[in-house]
């Protein structure tokens, strides 16, 4: 390598080992974790591989900048620490501890979480996966829903990215931010909502219609629309439905799988998305086989079948987790799924309360739970 080369580039190291020293500032808990490198960031925080002082372990540490500045960040933050403190589940990532720094705008938290080698999305933009592993994969994700859906909770963020692998194949279910109990009655999440839709691009093509379309009552079945997305991308190693904004994202939904029934329009409150929607009405489904088709192999008949189940438009006949864990396909690589555990009731009703908190309501609870669970300042 040529000596301006090899000086260039250890210029942009010694850059990047300054922003990761600046980034990941950990006050008193600096003398038990030393950052390593950044491994993603997100809208909502930066997460780096750290190392243990003593025990020389690996985690993953996750910084939520000023997660008490404001309402929309402090909830989002309680979420995750509420769902992951009390869970132990092999399909869900594991919260090993939590500590806090002051910050010009509100507190950092900082999560500390077992160290995975990689996401399902470097997996499927990887080497193509055989049907065998296709299944072994949506089953781990499957069961840590069922894990969840057990106490009413939806993830609401599922993606590749979310789902965390190990080179055993060992796959992991991780981001709860977005995680909150769904309840059927009336939600009222504007500020949220307008957030999420405008900043959170990336998750579009997992969105189900009904969060799209901005109905007033959604359940644990937006979780299973996601399930379907990730399943055809693992087939077809691109994104089912690829849509950047809202608008055009309801359109590729509409061109594949026709317009929904009039009985789901009706819920939709935003006039602008109604009549665009029913502009639709003379559509009809494109066949799975026709949606799935891909040059590179052959989508099996069972997978298809699972694909038109998961991609319902109505939410009411979308498949559930466990149809989906005893569906063909599964079980044709997975026979004899033994019944689990259910998630911990005090998992839900920590979750309730989170969502009737005010701001300062949500500040001190956030920092006690911090507390509670362990902190170094």
């Amino acid at each position: 390598m040529p000596p301006a080369k090899m000086g260039f580039n250890r210029v942009l190291d010694d850059l990047a080992k300054r922003q990761l020293l600046l980034d990941f500032q950990f006050g008193s808990a600096s003398k038990k974790y030393e950052a390593q490198k950044n491994i993603g960031a997100g809208a909502f925080g930066i997460v780096c591989e750290a190392v243990e002082s003593t025990s020389k372990q690996k985690f993953a540490i996750k910084k939520i900048g000023h997660a008490s500045a404001t309402p929309t960040l402090a909830r989002r933050t309680l979420r995750e620490i509420r769902v992951l403190r009390y869970i132990n589940h092999d399909n869900i990532i594991r919260l090993d501890e939590i500590f806090r720094t002051p910050g010009p705008l509100g507190t950092d938290v900082f999560m500390v979480m077992e160290l995975m080698d990689g996401s399902l999305h470097q997996v499927i933009y990887g080497e193509p996966i055989e049907d065998t592993l296709v299944a072994h994969f949506l089953l781990q994700i499957l069961l840590g829903l069922r894990y969840l859906h057990s106490a009413g909770i939806a993830h609401r963020d599922l993606k590749p990215s979310n789902l965390l692998v190990n080179k055993d194949c060992t796959l992991k279910i991780a981001d709860f931010g977005m995680a909150k109990l769904a309840e059927k009655h009336h939600i009222d999440e504007v500020e949220e909502h307008c957030f999420y839709m405008t900043q959170h691009v990336a998750t579009l093509p997992y969105r189900a219609p009904e969060l799209l379309f901005v109905m007033s009552q959604h359940s644990t079945a937006v979780d299973m629309w996601a399930v379907g997305c990730i399943l055809a991308e693992m087939f077809l190693r691109r994104e089912l439905f690829s849509g950047r904004s809202v608008s055009v994202q309801i359109k590729i939904i509409l061109n594949m799988l026709g317009a929904p029934e009039n009985h789901i329009i009706e819920q939709i409150k935003c006039e602008r998305t109604r009549k665009s929607i029913e502009n639709y009405s003379d559509s009809t489904c494109r066949s799975w086989s026709e949606i799935m088709k891909t040059n590179d192999r052959i989508v099996p008949k069972k997978a298809l079948d699972l694909l038109s189940q998961l991609c319902e438009m109505d939410p009411s006949h979308r498949a559930k987790v466990d149809d989906t864990i005893h569906h063909p396909f599964i079980q044709q690589y997975k026979p004899g799924i033994k019944p689990q555990r259910t998630c911990p009731f005090k998992v839900k009703m920590d979750m309730a309360a989170v969502e009737s908190m005010n701001h300062q309501e949500l500040t001190q609870a956030l920092n006690q739970d911090v507390l509670s669970h362990k902190s170094y300042t």
